[in-house]
């Protein structure tokens, strides 16, 4: 292909079918973190995750779309440009419609979240040492987010059993004192967080979908720029060809 503009969008395609693989992986990756985090903190329950499901299948869809791009722009293929136009079409349509039903079913989610939180922490009280699974869990919660309890740690003993908050609503304690120590000092002299971990966790999990939809609408503004020059090259590809039948 002869003209240096034609060249230029010939290249400028492939390199933003080359974007469109890096985005493809983002979005697989910011889905399954925004997954991870609900499967994390959702009392071990398994919810609310379908929308993410969709969107790694939709960013491997992306990746096999851009490649296909790429191909038919360094071919100079006129029907491959066309189908990857198309392609990227129901693609947007499909982030679309998963972008509305995530933000439809988002409040949902973090009810059934917050109702899985405060029947987890119920278990934690109650559980058995032998039976750790739910101290685990909690153990972590706290530690990561800095929290303690569902509201606050007076959760703790507000209800039977009555407890003092747990070791892992302490501050980290880096002296050489022993463990029994650091927890009697940390109880006497409520050094524990006062914050609940309901918020927080709601928090990031809210932050990680947001992360997400973001992604997604940025990448809908690269597709149709990526349509529109797929559709630009297609359309010199065939103003050349009909220029030199009739030359």
């Amino acid at each position: 292909m002869e003209g240096c503009g034609m060249s230029c969008i010939k290249y400028l395609l492939v390199v933003f079918n080359a974007l469109f693989l890096i985005f493809g992986v983002v979005i697989i990756a910011a889905a399954c973190v925004d997954m991870g985090l609900i499967k994390g903190f959702a009392g071990m329950e398994t919810t609310g995750h379908e929308t993410d499901a969709v969107l790694i299948a939709v960013g491997v869809l992306i990746i096999l779309v851009a490649a296909f791009g790429c191909f038919g722009a360094w071919k100079e293929s006129t029907k491959l440009l066309y189908i990857f136009a198309g392609c990227l079409i129901i693609i947007i349509l499909l982030e679309l419609s998963v972008g509305i039903a995530a933000a439809a079913l988002r409040p949902q989610i973090e009810g059934t979240m917050k109702t899985q939180l405060r029947a987890s922490f119920i278990k934690n009280k109650s559980t058995k040492e032998e039976d750790s699974t739910y101290r685990e869990f909690w153990d972590k919660i706290q530690n990561n987010l800095e929290c303690c309890g569902v509201t606050g740690p007076d959760n703790y003993g507000a209800s039977e059993p009555r407890l003092n908050p747990s070791f892992s609503c302490c501050p980290p304690d880096d002296s050489d004192r022993a463990v029994e120590i650091k927890r009697s000092d940390c109880l006497s002299l409520e050094k524990y967080y006062k914050e609940g971990c309901e918020d927080k966790v709601l928090s990031t999990v809210h932050s990680a979908g947001m992360t997400v939809i973001v992604c997604g609408i940025l990448f809908c503004f690269l597709e149709v720029a990526g349509i529109i020059l797929a559709l630009w090259l297609a359309h010199a590809i065939k103003s050349e060809g009909k220029s030199r039948e009739t030359a």
